[in-house]
C-alpha cells in the first residue's frame, strides 16, 4: 500500500502540471501557438536528449536488451490486437470512412511520449524510461506505416516520406545510445581524467534539458485540452463511440495484456511486464489530430478522443496500477 500511495502521489503531481497548462490555455495567459511551440520543443529537442543522456548514463544490467526486444515484439502484437478489436468495434458502432479510421488509430496508439515518458520516469526512474523507449520504437514502427495508411487512406503517401518519418530524433537518439552502450564509450572515457571531464560536460549540459520533457509534456497536454471544445462530445452519436473507445483502450486492452502475459510472457521480467501494461493503459495519442488535419480526415473526432481518454485516464491509470500492478 505504501508503494501504491507513492505512485498515486506522483500521478497527482503530473496531472497538477497538466492542470497548470489547462488554466494557462483557458485564461489566454499563454499565446494561442504556445502548445504548438511546446510540442515541437518536446518532440524535436528535449525528448531525444532525455533518451540519449539516459541511455549513455545507464549501466546496462543483465537481461535489459532481452527484455527490450520482447517489449518491442509484444508491443507490436498488442497494437495489432488493438487494431483487430477496434475494427470490430467500428462495425458494431456503425462508424465508417475517416471516422472509423481515426477511431482505430486512437485505439492503437497511445500518448507514449507526452504522458508515458514522464509517468514512467517519475515512477521507476531512468530504468523505467530505458524500457519505455523500446515500446516507443514499436509504436513508431506502426504509427508511420499502418497509422499513416489509415490517416491518408485514399490520398497515398510515398514510402520515402514514411521512412523519413521513422528516422525521427527519438529513434536516432535511441540508436545512438544503444551504440554508445555496445561500444562501451562511457567506460573508455572514464579511464582518463580528460575523458571523464568530457563526459561530465556532455551529461551535465544535456541531461537537465532532457529532464524538462517531464514538465513541458504535461504543460502541453493541459494547453491542448484547453483548446478542445466540449460541445460535440455530449451528442449521442459521439458519446457512445468515445465511451467504448475509452473503456477498450484504458481498461480492456491492459487487462487483456496482463492475462496474455501471464501465460505467454514467461521470458519477460515482472518489471518489463509492468512497463508494457502501463504503456498500453495510456490515453489516445496527441499526434493523431495533427495527422488527421494534414490528411483532411476527421480532426474533430481525433481531438475529442484525446480529450475524453486523457480526462478518463485520471481515474483509470491509478486503477490499473492498483488492480493490476500493485
Amino acid at each position: 500500500m505504501a508503494q501504491a500511495g507513492i505512485i498515486f502521489e506522483r500521478i497527482i503531481m503530473l496531472f497538477l502540471l497538466g492542470l497548470l497548462g489547462f488554466i494557462a490555455g483557458k485564461t489566454k495567459y499563454l499565446p494561442g501557438n504556445a502548445g504548438t511551440v511546446l510540442s515541437n520543443v518536446v518532440v524535436k529537442i528535449t525528448t531525444p536528449l532525455l533518451i540519449l543522456t539516459t541511455l549513455t548514463n545507464y549501466r546496462l544490467e543483465p537481461g535489459v536488451l532481452g527484455d527490450g526486444l520482447l517489449i518491442y515484439l509484444f508491443g507490436l502484437f498488442f497494437m495489432v490486437l488493438a487494431y483487430g478489436l477496434s475494427s470490430a468495434a467500428t462495425r458494431c458502432l456503425g462508424l465508417m470512412g475517416p471516422t472509423a479510421n481515426i477511431y482505430k488509430m486512437q485505439a492503437i496508439f497511445g500518448n507514449v511520449i507526452f504522458l508515458a515518458f514522464p509517468l514512467l520516469t517519475a515512477l521507476y526512474g531512468e530504468k523505467g524510461l530505458v524500457y519505455a523507449v523500446f515500446y516507443n520504437l514499436a509504436n513508431d514502427s506502426l504509427l508511420w506505416t499502418l497509422g499513416v495508411s489509415l490517416a491518408y487512406e485514399g490520398r497515398g503517401r510515398g514510402w520515402q516520406e514514411r521512412f523519413r518519418s521513422l528516422l525521427n530524433g527519438n529513434t536516432l537518439a535511441f540508436l545512438t545510445g544503444i551504440l554508445w552502450i555496445a561500444l562501451g564509450i562511457r567506460e573508455r572515457l572514464e579511464q582518463s581524467p580528460t575523458g571523464q571531464w568530457i563526459y561530465d560536460i556532455f551529461y551535465g549540459t544535456l541531461h537537465p534539458l532532457g529532464v524538462t520533457t517531464i514538465y513541458l509534456s504535461m504543460l502541453f497536454i493541459g494547453l491542448m485540452l484547453a483548446q478542445i471544445g466540449l460541445e460535440g462530445i455530449l451528442k449521442p452519436a459521439k458519446l457512445l463511440p468515445l465511451a467504448v473507445l475509452s473503456l477498450g483502450k484504458l481498461i480492456v486492452l491492459p487487462g487483456l495484456a496482463l492475462v496474455i502475459l501471464m501465460f505467454a510472457g514467461k521470458g519477460l521480467s515482472a518489471f518489463a511486464q509492468d512497463i508494457l501494461v502501463l504503456q498500453l493503459a495510456m490515453p489516445a495519442a496527441t499526434i493523431v489530430p495533427a495527422l488527421a488535419a494534414d490528411a483532411g480526415s476527421d480532426v474533430e473526432f481525433a481531438t475529442e478522443a484525446v480529450f475524453v481518454t486523457s480526462i478518463t485516464s485520471l481515474l483509470t491509470i491509478p486503477l490499473v496500477v492498483l488492480l493490476f500492478l500493485a
